[in-house]
């Protein structure tokens, strides 16, 4: 599967409903992961709507992470998620929820799904930098 397939898939996960975005990003590579999709999916339970009511993280940066981790057996994970929130900032044009969603502002600067292919676009570019 293509990063673009990956990715488009991912959004797709997200629109059909029934999971928030880090449950997305991380059902986008159940062909990777080497765990059953039931403990994925309560692993990665709280981390819908940024955390804490839409005050943290995107869930979907939470997803690529816990993704990141998986995939490098915890091998410079922490420089993958570094390059992961700085991609999707780029990206997205936040990485706390309530931004992305316009909470306060009124002005939406990504959506829900669109926020999923983000981050599995800077996932990809960041495993993809790791091996060069």
């Amino acid at each position: 599967m293509t990063s673009e397939e990956r990715a488009e898939n991912g959004k797709n996960i997200k629109m059909q409903g029934g999971c928030n975005c880090a449950q997305a990003v991380i059902k986008a590579y159940l062909d990777c992961i080497d765990l059953d999709e039931k403990t994925l999916m309560e692993i990665s339970s709280g981390f819908g709507s940024g955390m804490g009511g839409m005050e943290g993280t995107c869930g979907a940066i939470s997803g690529a992470v816990i993704v990141a981790g998986l995939l490098s057996n915890g091998n410079r994970t922490g420089s993958i998620s570094k390059n992961i929130v700085s991609l999707f900032e780029a990206k997205s044009g936040a990485t706390i929820c309530k931004n992305l969603k316009g909470i306060g502002t009124g002005k939406i600067l990504c959506s829900c799904p669109q926020c999923v292919y983000n981050a599995i676009v800077a996932l990809e570019e960041s495993l993809a930098n790791l091996n060069k």
